[in-house]
């Protein structure tokens, strides 16, 4: 019991470095006298990184077990955030940020691994239920700490408290966390066949293909939401009060008996109803213009994700043996981190085209729906394993 808290305490912590920057790390590089340009080459460069890094992370996770790549991943990752707060020069953080891309590539992937390795059979879409609830808290907490930490004690001591908090963790994993896959499972290492599954078999597309919807579509509101509610007139603390009801809804749905939907059915379910309710959130984020309209809005988007998030994750877990699974969510986690840079460029460039950027998330949505439903009977079809 305690052993599980702790994890799902890890995973917290493990997004937290990420979360808490939202509302601060972009006005901290122009206060450094950064170009526009240099705010977001640094802004998207820990996405940019972190997917490169998501690709070879698996075979370290893989080959020399799951906690050193935690507890090293989550110390370096500590440190590049603590010196986020000592730096003088814009190029002085774009190096931390590629460091700080590179650690969390290792972390996030190993910690969800370990997760995997520990959970029960049959009850895989709960567990990663609770895991989506220790994301979303992190995603609620960690934006509120920097705001209210930057106007009490200013913008640096946020940074270093943030970066010692990974650090003081990984020691703690270091001591409590049992391993939970030794080297001697890894001796036959991950054959060719394993790889090829990993590309060409349709459950772990449909994963990827949802993991890709989802960071996209969010990326996508993290760019348009802000901008199209000032250009409406709203304050930054209504901009605030609607990601905090995304959370909230995302939360209750990753806590309640939701959870195992996809475990007393199967995966596609809770991801294809996801994905449409997503797409239905965009579009009311799309014509919104009052408090009630984007709440709503922002609200429905929260139950989509929070269907589709522990059932995606538990599709890697069903399709993979230990051995080869920290690959496994390597590549899933470098399919998220490309939604997550992919997401606010393709709104960037539809706000400079004149369109309006919550159907263009909608229209994703709808097409990666359509794949996965595809995919889904292709598996089904062909006597694939269908959790």
């Amino acid at each position: 019991m305690l052993l599980g808290i702790f994890i799902y305490f890890v995973i917290m912590v493990s997004f937290i470095d990420t979360m808490f920057q939202l509302p601060i790390l972009a006005p901290y590089v122009l206060s450094l006298g950064a170009s526009s340009i240099m705010v977001g080459l640094v802004m998207g460069s820990y996405s940019l990184v972190n997917m490169l890094g998501n690709l070879g992370a698996g075979l370290i996770i893989d080959r020399y077990g799951r906690k050193i790549a935690i507890w090293g991943g989550m110390l370096a990752a500590g440190l590049a955030v603590a010196f986020y707060s000592a730096v003088v020069y814009p190029i002085q953080l774009l190096g931390l940020r590629i460091i700080h891309g590179l650690a969390g590539a290792i972390l996030v992937p190993a910690v969800f691994t370990y997760l995997g390795d520990r959970t029960v059979k049959g009850s895989t879409g709960k567990a990663m239920g609770y895991s989506g609830a220790a994301v979303g808290l992190a995603a609620l907490v960690g934006p509120m700490y920097a705001g209210i930490g930057k106007d009490v004690f200013g913008v640096r001591p946020v940074f270093l408290s943030i970066g010692l908090l990974l650090a003081a963790t990984s020691i703690l994993v270091k001591v409590f966390l049992p391993e939970s896959h030794l080297p001697k499972d890894t001796a036959k290492g991950i054959s060719f066949k394993e790889v090829e599954k990993l590309i060409k078999y349709p459950q772990l597309q449909m994963a990827y293909l949802a993991a890709f919807a989802l960071t996209f579509s969010l990326g996508v509101v993290a760019y348009s939401l802000p901008i199209t509610l000032e250009l409406l007139g709203f304050t930054g603390r209504a901009v605030g009060m609607f990601f905090s009801v995304f959370s909230f809804v995302a939360i209750l749905v990753f806590i309640l008996p939701s959870n195992r939907i996809s475990d007393y059915y199967n995966r596609f379910i809770p991801i294809g109803a996801g994905l449409i309710i997503s797409a239905a959130a965009m579009v009311f984020l799309a014509v919104g213009n009052s408090h009630l309209n984007f709440a709503f809005g922002m609200g429905i988007y929260g139950l989509g994700f929070g269907l589709i998030f522990p059932a995606m994750n538990a599709i890697i877990i069903d399709q993979t043996e230990k051995y080869y699974r920290g690959t496994a969510f390597g590549v899933f986690y470098a399919v998220f981190s490309l939604g997550v840079f992919s997401g606010p460029l393709a709104a960037g460039v539809a706000r400079q085209l004149g369109w309006q950027a919550f159907y263009e998330a909608a229209a994703v949505l709808m097409v990666m729906f359509a794949l996965c439903l595809y995919l889904h009977r292709k598996a089904a079809t062909y006597g694939w394993k269908n959790q």
